[in-house]
Order: structure tokens, then C-alpha cells, then sequence
């Protein structure tokens, strides 16, 4: 089940990243790797963080295979899915796989830190949100774009809520099944809330001081 969510996820982080290069007119080299780099390069930077190397996705291409795939699926349909009158249904089905993989990325990661005995519930916390937001993070970089994780909607912070509670649970009587199952849920409903409701954390009204 947990490689099944995994999968899931990569493949909405692909879809995403392939996007967002299509808008930035990169060639088909580019729209792959910013796909594989959405999906993927928040996994390899945990790997990196925990010095688990060489990185999963180097070990396991699976994931960067189903990027690809994805990447050039994209590309294929590109002209028929903006002018397909279910674009918007199925960007909001792609919302929902997203906020699937923000879950399940964010958990997992945890819980590869912790059984490669890390103990700080700095860093397993901080490694579970850097894998479930920084592919999308690097991508923005790297097509020299403000990181839309930044900028709008609740994402990274519904990955941080999600990874606190989880560690705390863990830490408690609640079985880890238990735990793991609440933070998922805390998390996709967080980014669902957000996501239907257009709510973004506050930001610095600059026209204020301007008048």
C-alpha cells in the first residue's frame, strides 16, 4: 500500500513539474527532468541529508522511470488536455494525488530516518517536510521561478503540522499504524481545506505603506 501512495504521488509531482516546464518552454530534455526533479528531488536530497547513498532514486529507478513516463505522456497530450473541457476536473483530481504524495512522502521519509536510528525530532521532522515539498522547491529553482511553496497555498506547513503530530504520536502510547494513519489524514486534509477554500498563509500588504 505504501508503494502503491508513493507511487501515486510521483506521478502527480511529475504531472506538476512537466507543467510548469511546458509554461517555462523548456524542450522535451527539460519538461523530463524538471518532472523527475519534482518527483524525486526531495528523496534524494533526504538520502543525501541522512547519508543514505547513494540515493534511493539511483538505486531503485523505478520512480524515475514513472517520472519520465509521466514527463512524455505530458508532453504527447499537452494541446489536447488544455483544450479538453475537463481540464479543470482533472486538475482537480491531480490536486488530490498531490496532496496524496505530500502525505505519504512526508511520513516516509520519518520513518526511514528513524529506523536508520536518528533520534532528533528536529531532523526527522525537518527531513519528512524537505522530502514532500523540496522537488517542487529545486524545480522553481532551476527554471528561475519564485517556488510557488512559497508563495501560495498551505503545503509546506500542512507537511510540518502533519510531521510534528506524527513524531508526538510516536512518542506516545498510539501504535505507529495508528499514527501513521492520523498524520496522512491531518496532512491531506489540511492541503484539501486549503485548496477549497483558496486559503494561503498571510503575507505583507506592501501597498499599505505605499499610499
Amino acid at each position: 500500500m505504501t508503494f502503491l501512495l508513493e507511487m501515486i504521488g510521483t506521478v502527480a509531482f511529475a504531472f506538476a513539474g512537466a507543467l510548469v516546464a511546458i509554461d517555462n518552454d523548456l524542450d522535451l530534455f527539460g519538461i523530463n527532468l524538471m518532472a523527475v526533479m519534482t518527483a524525486c528531488g526531495g528523496g534524494m536530497t533526504r538520502d543525501l541529508l541522512l547519508g543514505n547513498t547513494p540515493p534511493m532514486m539511483f538505486r531503485n529507478p523505478v520512480y524515475v522511470l514513472s517520472a519520465v513516463v509521466t514527463a512524455f505522456l505530458t508532453f504527447v497530450i499537452y494541446h489536447k488536455f488544455v483544450q479538453s473541457r475537463f481540464k479543470d476536473k482533472i486538475l482537480d483530481i491531480v490536486n488530490v494525488l498531490d496532496a496524496i504524495g505530500l502525505a505519504i512522502f512526508t511520513t516516509v521519509a520519518m520513518d526511514l530516518a528513524m529506523q536508520l536510528g536518528h533520534e532528533s525530532g528536529f531532523l526527522i521532522c525537518a527531513v519528512g517536510v524537505i522530502t514532500a515539498v523540496g522537488g517542487g522547491l529545486l524545480r522553481d529553482m532551476m527554471c528561475n521561478v519564485k517556488p510557488a511553496v512559497l508563495t501560495k497555498d498551505i503545503y509546506a506547513t500542512a507537511s510540518m503540522v502533519g510531521a510534528v503530530a506524527y513524531f508526538f504520536m510516536l512518542k506516545t502510547a498510539i501504535p505507529a499504524v495508528v499514527s501513521n494513519f492520523i498524520a496522512l489524514v491531518l496532512i491531506f486534509g489540511m492541503r484539501m481545506w486549503a485548496i477549497v477554500h483558496n486559503v494561503n498563509l498571510p503575507t505583507i500588504d506592501k501597498a499599505k505603506h505605499n499610499k
